[in-house]
């Protein structure tokens, strides 16, 4: 048993103060899901709450065998795609998500991959919800194919033409630009 199922677990018998860790350990991940699908900050800071409020409620049903992040993730998006019927407003344009990227030493070099990051990440931002997601759950989240099914509610072989024609739009769009730099092994 992992910590997270056992948080769950000790959550579920009654110590709430369990789910705090839970919450601490992806609160971050949640809240650049939710930024990844195109809400604003301020937005994506309140959807965050609610899908933990959320996932507090339905914890019970969470299944120990399966992933608890791809779980979460799941409610995550379910829970902004009901915001977007809601308001009956459309899918807001993407705001770029807080793409984590590694500390270096050289501040030359962390200048030039900040810059080289924020232009992928807005070029991410134009693609559409489903290809915006798909690139999130993989690379940033590292999900199996199967856990980013379950996320996204559509079939393994969806998940994989959703990734291939994001990871196309991508290179098409950088070649236009006769941008050279590496999609950070996309």
């Amino acid at each position: 048993m992992n910590e997270d199922q056992a948080w769950v677990r000790q959550t579920i018998e009654g110590n709430r103060q369990m789910f705090a860790h839970l919450v601490d350990k992806y609160k971050n991940k949640v809240f650049a899901v939710i930024l990844g699908m195109g809400f604003n900050r301020q937005d994506a800071q309140d959807l965050a709450q609610e899908v933990f409020i959320k996932a507090y409620r339905h914890l019970k049903s969470y299944d120990p065998e399966k992933s608890f992040p791809a779980w979460l993730y799941s409610i995550t998006v379910n829970h902004c795609r009901s915001e977007w019927k809601k308001t009956k407003s459309p899918q807001p344009a993407a705001e770029a998500a807080e793409w984590a990227t590694a500390d270096e030493e050289d501040p030359e070099t962390v200048f030039l991959r900040k810059e080289n990051a924020d232009s992928v990440k807005k070029l991410i931002g134009t693609l559409s919800e489903p290809y915006r997601m798909a690139l999130f759950l993989r690379y940033v989240d590292d999900l199996s194919y199967q856990e980013m099914s379950h996320v996204l509610g559509i079939p393994v072989s969806r998940v994989q033409v959703h990734l291939h024609r994001a990871k196309k739009k991508l290179r098409e769009h950088l070649e236009r630009k006769g941008d050279t730099h590496e999609l950070y092994g996309i």
